[in-house]
């Protein structure tokens, strides 16, 4: 929502009261994490109280992945921006003393991820 704001793209609102309506939702196409392991994701038996619902305890690990995604035919964000979509997952495990992110030494800057994939090619 701040960057939506401070992009100009939902006019002069403040980043409380696009929040308060929900209108960063336009571009944010799914939520903003689940919970991770064999039984959870993707899985049919996994339960919403078990999970969605549930406390998070020490050795639970879940993402984290907000992300935006524009259209190709979005007439409502800059041209350079329609058809695009980005999203940053992190995998967070709950620890005794709260956290410990397992994916923080991935690149996250675009020329970081290039120089990564070049380097994997070869």
């Amino acid at each position: 929502a701040e960057k939506l704001v401070e992009w100009g793209l939902l006019g002069d609102l403040s980043v409380d009261k696009v929040l308060e309506l929900g209108l960063q939702r336009r571009w944010t196409l799914h939520g903003t994490g689940h919970m991770l392991g064999m039984d959870v994701h993707d899985c049919a038996v996994a339960r919403t109280e078990t999970y969605v619902d549930s406390t998070l305890e020490p050795g639970v690990c879940l993402t984290v992945e907000p992300g935006l995604y524009f259209q190709a035919d979005d007439l409502t964000v800059p041209e350079e921006y329609r058809g695009i979509g980005v999203r940053i997952e992190d995998v967070i495990l709950v620890t005794e003393d709260g956290n410990r992110n397992l994916s923080d030494k991935l690149p996250r800057q675009a020329d970081e991820v290039e120089a990564w994939m070049a380097q994997l090619k070869g």
